[in-house]
């Protein structure tokens, strides 16, 4: 009897553990707005790297410029600011695009995504 309670004390733990993974999901997906259909946030963080113990340098994306800050407990600091090349802003609204040539799993969403489509015609005729 005492091998049965450690296996549910131990089932328990997995659900919880799993529920804990789900909700930090879907809140990481509410934050950024994704999962509401809610439009982008205008300002993306594309990198941070520490370089001191409270010390950061963070590139940020607002409109059609990168901008490089410093970042510090005491102050902020720009330290440059870089144009957007067109093909960053196309990659950035047609995020499938970029990742065909590293995904093996394009052709199959391709795929997936005709047959839907035609799905969807057929309903309507």
């Amino acid at each position: 009897m005492g091998s049965t309670n450690w296996l549910y004390v131990a089932m328990n733990f997995a659900v919880v553990l799993a529920l804990l993974g789900g909700v930090l999901y879907v809140l990481k997906r509410v934050q950024s707005g994704n999962l509401l259909g809610m439009p982008a946030r205008k300002i993306k963080v594309l990198e941070m790297v520490s370089v001191a113990p409270r010390q950061k340098v963070v590139l940020l994306r607002v409109k059609d410029q990168d901008v490089l800050i410093g970042v510090s407990p005491q102050q902020i600091n720009a330290i440059a600011t870089f144009p957007v090349s067109a093909d960053e802003l196309q990659t950035e609204a047609n995020p499938i695009a970029a990742d065909e040539g590293n995904n093996s799993l394009a052709p199959m969403a391709r795929r997936l995504s005709a047959l839907l489509a035609a799905a969807q015609n057929k309903d309507k005729a």
